[in-house]
């Protein structure tokens, strides 16, 4: 879901490890502030929306940040252990559906 396959071609062979593993946390750790960012601002939304009391928001927003927390510290620990799966990259592009064929009536 997260994760992709590497691809030899994006990667350099002679590349030292210092790098990679240099790139590898800065992958963790942008996806740890997305994903925990993304639990925050869910988090207050939901609180706002479902709960009155402030230690109730709070309570939501706390346990969604935890959530968006946990899955990048998991995906981090996975793109560590299992060196040929890499991150994919997060984005903003538009996801957009394939076009389906139009039959023709004769």
């Amino acid at each position: 879901f997260f994760f992709s396959r590497a691809v030899d071609s994006d990667t350099m062979p002679n590349k030292p490890s210092e790098y990679k593993l240099s790139e590898k946390w800065d992958v963790a750790a942008e996806n740890f502030l997305v994903k925990s960012g993304t639990g925050l601002l869910g988090g207050m939304l939901a609180g706002a929306i479902l709960f009155r009391g402030g230690g109730s928001r709070m309570f939501v927003t706390g346990l969604c940040t935890g959530f968006g927390a946990g899955i990048s510290f998991m995906d981090a620990r996975i793109s560590f252990e299992h060196p040929e799966y890499k991150l994919a990259p997060f984005s903003f592009k538009k996801f957009t559906l394939p076009k389906m064929p139009v039959d023709k009536k004769e």
